[in-house]
């Protein structure tokens, strides 16, 4: 059983791209088979992903769900200070990609009655917390 802290200020990230264009929680983490490798816990009953991130010097384990199109972050392990708390919403940020601008790709398939449910905030690939684990896991 997990013992919840929550992490005040970083709590909740807008699912928003850097044009207003929505990012679709449950898309992203269960898109690309990513979200399912070590050290991360994905459950897609839930809607709920559970991994562990780097903070500073140690590491601190969280679990990211969404609720009213945010992005909701609890620490699972650990506390964390103000300067953590920007650390974990900057990585989460990061991984969701929400600072890459997808909005020409929704106006491209909006008009394709075989992709248009894309633009619900379909099309972003969860990144890894670092480059490393990304290299790790595409080998």
């Amino acid at each position: 059983m997990w013992h919840v802290f929550p992490v005040p200020g970083v709590l909740e990230i807008p699912l928003r791209g850097p044009r207003g264009e929505p990012v679709d929680f449950a898309r992203t983490i269960a898109s690309h088979g990513v979200a399912e490798l070590p050290p991360n816990e994905l459950s897609l009953e839930e809607r709920t992903l559970v991994t562990t991130l780097p903070v500073g010097s140690s590491a601190r384990t969280v679990r990211l769900t969404s609720a009213d199109r945010k992005l909701c972050l609890e620490v699972v392990a650990g506390r964390v200070g103000a300067r953590g708390r920007e650390t974990l919403n900057a990585t989460v940020s990061d991984m969701f990609r929400l600072d890459e601008d997808l909005s020409a790709f929704y106006e491209l398939v909006s008009d394709d009655p075989g992709l248009d449910w894309c633009v619900l905030g379909a099309g972003r690939m969860l990144r890894a917390p670092t480059v490393f684990e990304d290299v790790v896991k595409t080998n």
